[in-house]
């Protein structure tokens, strides 16, 4: 009897799991940087989507907020957030290089968008912005 429970509590966990192709999880993603000028605050949410070339391929959303923090007024200009993974397109992995989201905001805040679809390894990280250069970065997780 204890044996049949026991595959019996194992066939129902696996149930319960889901599957690779409807997985989703979402998180509250948080980063600042450098001299905690700016901090960078929101949501990321990722579904996966099947595999490709394999590895899982995944849809993504989310919002991420940027936002002074402290009085760095003096020798930061603003701030910005990057983002950088694979994406799979014309039947193979495509490295992107760190670039800016779609985003929209004002002079105080930014919000930046992180609807992607067919991605993996997606990464982010905050920065400063000063007399035309970006850096000061530190990861947002």
């Amino acid at each position: 009897m204890a044996y049949g429970l026991a595959i019996l509590a194992s066939a129902t966990a696996l149930a319960l799991t889901p599957s690779a192709a409807t997985a989703r999880a979402t998180y509250q993603v948080w980063g600042i940087t450098y001299g905690d000028c700016y901090d960078a605050d929101g949501w990321y949410e990722w579904t996966a989507d099947g595999s490709a070339g394999g590895y899982p391929k995944y849809d993504t959303d989310g919002v991420i907020t940027v936002a002074p923090w402290a009085n760095c007024d003096s020798w930061i200009d603003s701030a910005v957030l990057l983002y950088s993974g694979k994406k799979w397109q014309n039947g193979s992995w495509t490295t992107i290089g760190w670039k800016k989201p779609p985003s929209y905001g004002d002079e105080f805040e930014t919000d930046y968008e992180l609807k992607f679809n067919d991605v993996r390894d997606i990464r982010f990280k905050v920065c400063n912005v000063h007399d035309g250069i970006t850096d000061g970065c530190d990861s947002v997780s």
